[in-house]
């Protein structure tokens, strides 16, 4: 973004709006047992993308809620199939084209305690950001990242996560940011377990 890169200002909130993000997605990623609350929100999710309320999730409801949210899905990706139906494939585990309730609930499990980086993410990526988009206005706030932080984890946690509130952090973040910053985040987690696993042992000589 040559405006970014012309004004240090904007490049400085940038950088802080991505931090912030970052820390919020490092705690809610941390293996924490899913709540009976979080199990609402989870369920209130699915029934916002199933608008034809037939207690499954198709092709043409994912793209529409990917839409109305201001991302455009790919067409095709690199597998030959679109970006909606790479994302419905990865989950479906009984084939049928579509995600059920209970494919979604054990998505969203397995996302958040996954360790290895091998689970597939792409509708757990779309469903964390609408569990933080509180509002439902497509866009995440610092307000609703500090309030998701607060009531799940309390307020000391709230002030670790955001130690200073500036104007900087004052940022709505899209779907689109979310994402890049998400995969920003994996591709560095994937780098320095790449690191670690081409350090040599250290033993005793023989």
């Amino acid at each position: 973004d040559r405006r970014i890169k012309d004004n240090p200002l904007e490049a400085g909130k940038e950088m802080e709006a991505e931090l912030s993000i970052q820390n919020v997605l490092e705690e809610i990623n941390k293996g924490f047992k899913t709540s009976a609350q979080d199990d609402k929100v989870i369920h209130r999710i699915f029934e916002r993308i199933d608008y034809k309320k037939d207690n499954k999730i198709d092709k043409e409801e994912l793209e529409h809620t990917l839409r109305s949210l201001g991302y455009e899905p790919v067409k095709i990706n690199q597998y030959g199939i679109s970006e909606v139906e790479q994302m419905i494939w990865e989950v479906d585990e009984d084939s049928d084209g579509c995600v059920s309730m209970e494919e979604f609930q054990m998505m969203f499990d397995r996302g958040r305690n996954d360790r290895t980086g091998h689970e597939p993410r792409k509708l757990f990526n779309l469903c964390q950001f609408m569990c933080l988009d509180r509002d439902g206005d497509g866009s995440i706030s610092t307000e609703e990242c500090m309030e998701m932080i607060m009531h799940r984890y309390g307020r000391n946690k709230m002030n670790e996560v955001f130690p200073e509130r500036s104007d900087a952090q004052e940022r709505e973040i899209t779907l689109s940011d979310f994402l890049l910053q998400v995969n920003r985040s994996q591709n560095k987690a994937a780098q320095r377990d790449n690191k670690s696993n081409k350090m040599p042992s250290i033993g005793k000589k023989k």
